[in-house]
């Protein structure tokens, strides 16, 4: 196993968290305010998607440094770091989904329900905490065992 960037990782992590706020202030409490601002769902859609492509981010800096392979796509990103046991199994499906949602926007795969879209927003962003969290208890066990 290779040391891992923990610099790198947190400067992530914490990219990670500010684009987290950002959807957080972007997103409305109702969803008619969310469906009638065009400008506000891209904003929330966007913070979304850079929340997504950091937290690829920090599974592929895992990854690499830690030797798991090459991941197929972007979902494999995530079921290499819950194969591996950084991330539980049931939390690396639910990223799995988020992943899936990020691809539909970015990519446009179908037409995106914008209310489906606002119940996801709204519902999921806990995910992305519970990540964190699993890859702060994954760096602080490495640190222990490297004493």
């Amino acid at each position: 196993m290779i040391d891992l960037d923990n610099e790198r990782l947190i400067e992530k992590m914490d990219e990670l968290e500010n684009y987290l706020r950002e959807l957080e202030e972007y997103l409305p409490e109702d969803e008619d305010d969310y469906l009638k601002s065009g400008m506000r769902k891209r904003a929330c859609e966007r913070a979304f998607q850079l929340a997504c492509e950091n937290l690829l981010d920090i599974c592929n800096l895992i990854i690499s440094e830690e030797g798991f392979g090459i991941p197929a796509d972007s979902k494999d990103t995530v079921k290499k770091l819950a194969e591996h046991g950084v991330i539980s199994k049931y939390l690396g499906s639910r990223l799995e989904e988020l992943v899936g949602f990020r691809n539909l926007l970015v990519h446009l795969y179908g037409k995106v329900d914008d209310s489906r879209a606002y119940n996801y927003l709204h519902a999921d962003s806990k995910d992305f905490y519970e990540f964190l969290e699993a890859v702060e208890n994954y760096i602080t066990s490495k640190s222990k065992s490297k004493k």
